[in-house]
């Protein structure tokens, strides 16, 4: 059900970052928080307003597929605004302020889990008749999942951040050691995954043992901890749970959402979302949207035209790989309800020979491809899974098996298998070195444009193959000026260096 993000709770929740002067939780009128929960749709309530972070204009309501994508190479236009610009171009400074909605929207996340972790005991302490300990312990388990996924976005990103484990912080925090960040994503994963219900026991929409489980194996595979990754998505694989969807655009449709592929997505849903779409514009921070900006920004049919692929991208799929024409729409291409509309070169970019059909509205709507859209956004899905498995088993030294992950997201797409004759002649798999170029291929042409090249460069020591990067600098982002300029225990000398 995508309206299990939609409810909010506590009022004092729309926050900037995780100071008491900013949570005023004990002012709320909806709860007194120190009987916080009595029954099962405050706990609920307060569970769902952890997940809305996600859909703001900081992560995927907006700009974290925008800098990804561009920072990575799925996307080359110089389109847009001075400040998304900055991560093609790779000019961005402490004042950005897409780059200060990340890091407030991760936080205003991280605080809201913080306060529900906090009321363990009470959360405990209710009667079984009126919540039962499996759901009790599922809803704790979905506080740590979500603080886990937000505090992965930031060290990743930010390296060394401030590590809140409770609402307490008036002055603020100053750095932890990314060390004890990953620590914290850990444990909290473990737990979720032991907390956490199966897919097939849960809501669609909220977290379950298999994203735990997903996301902790890739957490281990970040830091190269191979044996733990393996163990950690041998469980999402051998579940039995997840199996790959029949049609791979399926995964970029809003009809066939929380279908069998996917393992955790954002919900985004036109109900009250329009007119909430500019509540956090310019930073403001005054709501969530419950609608995106992705048809928008990587729209070239009614929309901004901001995001094109690159050419680099489009050039690295092979002959006849249906994936590439599920991403893209090619001039001759039709469109629109009924396919009534056809994609001609003046809507191309000169020099890039497509535009975007992934999470577009234009493959079946009625409008011409521009509006906020409703499409949920996958953040994990099987096939990502599958491929960390396969890189995870070549780590390992198991080969074969890791060619045999790969064929299975091949036989999706109806694509010669790795280890074929055909195949040997471009991407051969005798070697572990082999194997892993095969990965990087694969993995590139399966996840176009869904924030997985620029992460995926980074820890492959790849950034050779980015423009602009400067080795030193870009690997991690500026932290945000207003976080030096409010936190009293991060000052100018704690900024990441470069900056």
């Amino acid at each position: 059900m995508k309206k299990i993000i939609l409810i909010l709770i506590f009022t004092a929740f729309l926050i900037g970052a995780c100071k008491t002067d900013d949570l005023e939780l004990s002012n709320t009128t909806a709860i007194t928080t120190t009987e916080f929960p009595k029954n099962r749709a405050e706990l609920e309530g307060a569970i769902n307003g952890t997940y809305s972070p996600l859909q703001s204009q900081g992560l995927f309501g907006r700009y974290l597929p925008y800098m990804y994508d561009y920072m990575g190479g799925d996307c080359a236009t110089q389109r847009g605004t001075p400040d998304l610009l900055d991560f093609i171009n790779y000019t961005f400074s402490p004042t950005n302020k897409d780059i200060r909605l990340y890091w407030k929207n991760c936080y205003n996340g991280i605080a809201r889990a913080n306060f529900i972790l906090g009321k363990q005991d009470n959360i405990n302490a209710i009667e079984e008749s009126v919540l039962s300990q499996v759901n009790k312990d599922k809803y704790i388990g979905e506080a740590k999942f979500l603080r886990a996924y937000y505090y992965f976005l930031l060290v990743e990103r930010f390296g060394d951040i401030p590590l809140y484990t409770n609402v307490a912080s008036p002055d603020g925090l100053p750095k932890s050691s990314k060390q004890d960040v990953y620590a914290l994503i850990i444990n909290d994963l473990t737990d979720a995954g032991a907390k956490l219900l199966l897919k097939s026991e849960e809501t669609a929409g909220r977290a379950t043992k298999g994203a735990a489980y997903a996301l902790l194996g890739k957490v281990h595979l970040y830091r190269k901890e191979y044996a733990q990754a393996k163990s950690a998505f041998d469980k999402v694989i051998n579940s039995g749970e997840y199996t790959l969807t029949a049609d791979y655009f399926d995964n970029f449709t809003t009809e066939a959402e929380n279908n069998s592929e996917s393992v955790f997505e954002v919900q985004f849903v036109y109900d009250n979302g329009n007119a909430w779409a500019y509540a956090d514009w310019g930073g403001q921070d005054n709501g969530y949207s419950e609608t995106s900006f992705r048809s928008f920004e990587y729209g070239a049919l009614g929309g901004w035209h901001n995001n094109d692929p690159s050419q680099d991208l489009i050039n690295e799929y092979e002959a006849n790989d249906p994936r590439m024409h599920a991403n893209f729409y090619f001039v001759g291409d039709t469109y629109g309800a009924g396919g009534a509309q056809t994609v001609t070169a003046s809507n191309l970019t000169a020099g890039i020979d497509a535009i975007w059909r992934k999470y577009q509205l234009s493959y079946n709507r009625d409008t011409d491809g521009g509006g906020l859209s409703d499409i949920n956004h996958r953040i994990i899905r099987y096939a990502d899974v599958l491929l960390m498995a396969a890189e995870t088993e070549n780590e390992l030294g198991n080969i074969t098996e890791a060619v045999n992950l790969m064929n299975e997201v091949r036989n999706r797409a109806d694509m010669p298998y790795y280890g074929t004759a055909t195949m040997n002649n471009t991407f051969p798999v005798a070697t572990k070195a082999q194997v892993f170029n095969a990965i990087v291929h694969e993995r590139r042409v399966e996840l176009a444009g869904e924030q997985s090249r620029f992460p995926d460069l980074l820890r492959w020591n790849m950034t050779n193959l980015i423009p602009n990067f400067q080795t030193g600098k870009h690997e991690l982002l500026p932290i945000p000026q207003t976080e030096i300029d409010t936190n009293l225990n991060i000052s100018s000398s704690d900024q990441n260096p470069g900056y």
